[in-house]
């Protein structure tokens, strides 16, 4: 069976990595390295677009993360990195000594992150290691869709959680339509099954295009997507300001980004305490996973902290 996992790619190395396919304000890369086909997410539209950062996040296992300059940028993409919790990366340095970094990488993710030589080859074979393993209800996030003449709606997304099967039928969240897997490819190759950190492309019967945009989870079983939660807010010591009663953010979860207001709740910077946000719409819910609180209008850093559903 063919394995995969995928990788959020911030800098200019994905292009010399894999393969260029899918491009919008994500670009994806893809290098099959044996059994295991390496997906690669580029936040192209960043940094004018904080959402393309935290896209090419939400739907990676793991971190690329190419150093070339310590600008407010980088520290920004440190926030992000640590906002959504993600443990799993490497780093390559370029015109940046380990030495000057070193500061900076103090009680972050990024001490976790092993640092390589910029050289293709070990790249490649150090991205393929991660397997991941995400047992449970199937679950996967759509990053792109569209209609295909005589075949109807295709979907591009990655599996998130579980193991997707050919003939699954699956329900499309937020919402509550239902669509069968009439197909899957991997790598342009058909299969029955995918499993979790797999990239596939889904031929979709009983649903048109329209149904599955950008964002749309499709799940084995509904998930949560309130208007109105309770959360576990923790705000970065680096944000600019906290959060009060009345403020309007932005929540990003499995790339949806929904307008919310804080109804009850304060939290200060480096603090966290429980809020209760009311939302525009709906917004779906991964289990154990961070939601962003992002304000795009607001000065560097954009990504403000993150929040958890108990």
């Amino acid at each position: 069976m063919l394995k995969g996992n995928t990788t959020a790619s911030i800098g200019n190395l994905a292009a010399s990595i894999g393969r260029k396919g899918t491009q919008s304000d994500i670009t994806l890369y893809n290098h099959k390295q044996d059994d295991m086909i390496i997906s690669l997410v580029e936040p192209s539209s960043y940094p004018d677009k904080i959402q393309s950062l935290l896209t090419s996040l939400n739907i990676s296992d793991q971190v690329l993360l190419h150093v070339t300059k310590l600008d407010t940028y980088f520290a920004e993409t440190l926030v992000a990195l640590d906002s959504l919790d993600m443990q799993t990366g490497y780093l390559v340095l370029e015109n940046v000594s380990p030495d000057d970094l070193a500061p900076l990488m103090k009680d972050t993710v990024l001490s976790s992150y092993k640092v390589l030589e910029n050289q293709v080859v070990a790249i490649r074979t150090e991205l393929a290691k991660l397997e991941p393993n995400n047992p449970g209800d199937t679950i996967v996030l759509i990053d792109h869709s569209f209609n295909v003449r005589g075949v109807g709606a295709v979907a591009l997304g990655i599996v998130k959680q579980g193991t997707l099967k050919k003939y699954d039928e699956l329900t499309i969240n937020p919402g509550e339509k239902k669509a069968i897997v009439k197909s899957i490819q991997v790598h342009d190759i058909d299969v029955e099954q995918a499993i979790s950190g797999t990239r596939v492309g889904l031929s979709l019967k009983n649903i048109k295009v329209e149904d599955i945009p950008r964002g749309s989870v499709l799940s084995e079983n509904p998930l949560s997507c309130p208007t109105s939660i309770d959360l576990n807010a923790s705000i970065s010591k680096y944000s600019k300001k906290g959060l009060n009663p009345g403020d309007v953010i932005m929540l990003n979860s499995a790339m949806n980004y929904v307008p919310a207001t804080v109804a009850e709740g304060c939290v200060p910077c480096g603090g966290s305490n429980r809020i209760k946000l009311t939302l525009e719409k709906p917004l779906p819910i991964l289990p154990k996973h961070r939601i962003a609180i992002v304000d795009p209008g607001r000065e560097l850093p954009r990504i403000l902290g993150h929040a958890e559903t108990d």
